[in-house]
């Protein structure tokens, strides 16, 4: 085992609750709105439901890996996990020796996390955050009862009155005084992983294109309303729980536990994949990885892929459609 361990970033409460929201959280109601009126998340999210013969635990050590195949090219495919705490310890054994020789090292959609602007926004009081009347009274009595006690158990200020009931989310997720200490991303480590092979074992790398996580927040300020109470019971239920259902989810990817990493509560990742605008930027995302697949497999060999677990294992996501093009997908367990 070996132990990657970057520089921490020491985030304000409302960025730091934000990201760790990402990879935990409730599991939110089965109804959203937009400006047609009531839709199901199932028609919006594009991650909601996941192939089950697909989630399949890893038999070797380290993260788990599918094979997609032909008759004579092997795209081996690592699920990514969104977020990795500082101190992950995991075999890249497997990794190391994939990425040696191998054509091209595929880089799936990844979240544009802009620091900088995220906290700038947030301090910034910008329009979108902004709640046009106390956020308290804008909510069911339920909700707001829970607010008040998480607020009186934190000391929290009465900030939280001045922003939307998503922002107020994403602040409660690890108020007071909260900082989340992260790694560098499990695909930025591959990629260095890769550029420090000797060049004659060199994959190429191919970047897909990403979104902005900035983009997403102010999107999140246009939601109606049952959406942004959604969101805030996510933060709420995130302050609950504090950083612990991170670093357990991290470990089990680490250990190739896929079961437990997609049965673990999504949270926020839920609420903007629910949000129609960033649910086509992952739609995009996802297929832009199945026709980098495809376009590997021409050239004999091996090529080596890193797709985000759950765009991966999804209804209609990589690794099923590329099943349905007659392509072989083999799972961690063969």
């Amino acid at each position: 085992m070996i132990q990657r361990v970057a520089p921490t970033l020491a985030l304000v409460p409302a960025v730091a609750g934000f990201l760790l929201a990402l990879c935990a959280g409730p599991v939110l109601a089965q109804q959203a709105v937009d400006a047609s009126g009531p839709i199901t998340l199932q028609r919006v999210d594009p991650q909601e439901n996941l192939v089950e013969e697909l989630i399949v635990n890893a038999r070797l050590p380290g993260p788990a890996w599918w094979k997609v195949s032909d008759a004579d090219t092997t795209i081996y495919v690592l699920g990514a996990p969104g977020l990795t705490p500082s101190g992950l310890t995991y075999d890249d054994s497997v990794i190391k020796r994939r990425l040696e020789g191998a054509d091209r090292l595929i880089m799936g959609q990844e979240a544009d996390i802009s620091v900088v602007r995220m906290i700038a926004l947030v301090m910034g009081g910008r329009s979108y955050f902004l709640s046009e009347q106390p956020m308290r009274e804008t909510l069911p009595p339920e909700l707001r009862a829970r607010l008040d006690a998480r607020l009186a158990a934190t000391k929290a200020g009465s900030d939280y009155d001045k922003v939307k009931p998503a922002f107020a989310g994403f602040m409660l997720a690890k108020a007071p005084g909260g900082s989340l200490s992260i790694s560098k991303s499990v695909t930025d480590e591959i990629r260095d992983m890769a550029k420090e092979l000797p060049q004659d074992k060199r994959p190429r790398i191919q970047n897909l294109s990403g979104y902005s996580l900035v983009d997403a927040i102010k999107a999140l300020g246009s939601l109606p309303q049952p959406l942004q109470e959604l969101c805030l019971d996510a933060g709420l239920r995130e302050a609950e729980s504090g950083q612990g259902g991170v670093k357990q989810i991290a470990e089990r990817w680490a250990t190739g536990d896929v079961r437990a990493v997609v049965s673990a509560d999504r949270g926020f990742q839920r609420c903007l994949a629910s949000t129609p605008s960033i649910a086509r930027e992952l739609r995009d995302g996802r297929d832009d990885a199945v026709k980098a697949i495809e376009s590997a497999l021409k050239k004999p060999g091996k090529s080596v892929a890193v797709i985000e677990l759950r765009s991966l294992l999804a209804q209609d996501g990589v690794l099923d459609q590329l099943r349905a093009k007659g392509l072989k997908v083999s799972t961690p367990d063969e």
